[in-house]
């Protein structure tokens, strides 16, 4: 991701990404998010802002605008070795984090390929994504509900009833209830799942 943030034009950080409200430098202040806000800070800023979002929203703002593109990539590229994870939430959860923003810019701007080389290296993704302890803040817990996901790129498979079928990314994106992610997804689970 480093690598391919570094190609990016000027213009390309100040365009919208999928997520809603923040451009590609507010989702890549957010990547940097724990090397740049200790956790007593951050809790303080949940505190501040009533609620996780609303405090990650400040902080991913205030990096953003307190930091240049050259300086947020620097950062991830020094962290990225790091075992850092957030409080009470496993190993793949940064990765998780990474690999979803990673598409939230790519896909913003319409570069539809995310090269993860062998797709198995998303299976902790969607084991994470799919599991209701792990993550239900990320993915609502009927989300789900009434459908069977089949990753197309490797042989992995979450849930019961009518099928949605797609690249491994996709899957995850569409757990994560991105509308961009609906366009490579197939089957009788498609509108379930949106």
């Amino acid at each position: 991701m480093v690598d391919w943030l570094r190609q990016l034009s000027p213009s390309d950080w100040n365009r919208p990404s999928l997520c809603a409200g923040w451009t590609v430098q507010h989702v890549v202040a957010h990547l940097v998010t724990p090397f740049e806000v200790s956790v007593p800070a951050f809790a303080l800023s949940i505190a501040r802002h009533r609620g996780v979002d609303r405090a990650m929203d400040a902080a991913a703002r205030r990096i953003a605008d307190n930091n240049s593109p050259d300086e947020l990539v620097s950062v991830l590229e020094a962290n990225a070795g790091s075992a850092w994870h957030p409080p009470r939430m496993p190993m793949v959860a940064p990765l998780t984090d990474v690999a979803c923003h990673s598409a939230d810019i790519r896909w913003a701007l319409e570069e539809r390929a995310v090269d993860w080389g062998d797709p198995t290296r998303l299976r902790p993704v969607l084991d994470f994504l799919t599991d209701p302890r792990s993550s239900p803040h990320l993915v609502p817990p009927d989300r789900l509900r009434g459908v069977a996901l089949l990753a197309e790129d490797q042989d992995w498979r979450h849930g019961e009833g009518p099928v949605v079928r797609g690249p491994s990314l996709a899957l995850a994106m569409g757990a994560l209830g991105r509308d961009a992610a609906f366009g490579s997804l197939s089957g009788e689970g498609v509108a379930t799942l949106r």
